[in-house]
């Protein structure tokens, strides 16, 4: 199943996201004195915190799509018997992806088989 983001949702998204560049720019030029930031290496070292922020929240944001293109019922289906699984207790797992550019964090829900014994997490990121 794909899923498109409505054009409410991204309308929010873009507005978030905007935002955020607004704050970064802010930090990056303050009021135009351009005192602060004197040297190279902390104009690099304020751009690149502020370009890892906003990576950081596109990644995080995508992938928290992730979990809602997925149906419910498709989201149970063991993937080995084709049965249909029940919540673990201790869900969401929390997960890490590690990138070149950093790692980025999120929580997935789990699911046990009882016919299997095993335990799936069917909507969580490909790697």
């Amino acid at each position: 199943m794909t899923r498109k983001l409505s054009a409410e949702e991204k309308a929010n998204l873009e507005k978030e996201f905007l935002e955020k560049a607004r704050i970064g720019f802010k930090r990056m030029f303050g009021d135009g004195t351009l005192d602060e930031l004197r040297t190279f290496a902390q104009k690099d070292k304020q751009a690149r915190e502020v370009a890892d922020e906003i990576w950081q929240w596109m990644m995080e944001t995508h992938i928290e799509q992730d979990e809602r293109t997925v149906e419910v019922d498709a989201k149970r289906k063991c993937p080995c018997c084709g049965g249909i699984g029940r919540s673990r207790e201790e869900s969401p797992e929390h997960r890490n992806l590690i990138s070149e550019r950093g790692s980025v964090g999120f929580d997935r829900e789990g699911f046990y088989c009882g016919r299997c014994r095993k335990v799936f997490f069917p909507s969580g990121p490909k790697a």
